[in-house]
């Protein structure tokens, strides 16, 4: 386990920062917030759709046998398509996810923060900070859609500052 929150913190201060900032945008503009999230997802199935169909034609001109790849890549297509047109149930959907991931995120820390005690460091602010986040993510997944973004923003600021918190207190412990 302590092998996973290593490769967890490798990254703590560049992912911090990223939150902070994904945070405050979300909080800002939270209708162009969801929609780039939606064209995010919708742009990312169609490049996998193009790039199927792309090997699928490769294929056929080597062998002349059109496989599989071309009738994932059209399904992808397809698919790309109806994220676009079914938008607003996939934003409810979207927002029971990030608040699934959050809740990870969550334990996770509380995990992390019983670790920490048994090398006999401060481990109640990551457990404090592990509560929270799965109680905002638990907020997240049944609050009203109208204020999810701004909730789902003020919990990426607060994630990003306590990884900054964790990041310098490892560092303290480290040297």
């Amino acid at each position: 386990m302590s092998k996973v929150i290593q490769q967890f913190q490798r990254y703590a201060l560049l992912r911090s920062i990223l939150y902070i900032l994904t945070g405050i945008f979300a909080i800002m503009y939270p209708k162009e917030f969801t929609q780039g999230i939606i064209y995010l997802i919708a742009g990312y199935v169609a490049i996998l759709g193009i790039m199927n169909l792309w090997s699928a034609y490769q294929e056929k001109r080597r062998s002349g046998y059109v496989g599989f790849e071309m009738i994932v890549g059209i399904l992808l297509l397809v698919a790309a398509t109806a994220i676009l047109a079914l938008a607003k149930p996939i934003f409810t959907i979207m927002t029971i996810f990030l608040g699934i991931l959050i809740v990870l995120n969550g334990i996770l820390r509380i995990v992390q923060g019983f670790n920490l005690k048994g090398l006999n460091q401060r481990y109640l602010p990551w457990i404090f900070y592990g509560a929270l986040l799965v109680v905002g993510g638990l907020l997240l997944m049944f609050k009203a859609v109208a204020s999810i973004m701004t909730l789902f923003g003020s919990l990426l600021i607060f994630m990003g500052i306590s990884e900054i918190g964790g990041y310098i207190q490892i560092k303290r412990n480290l040297s």
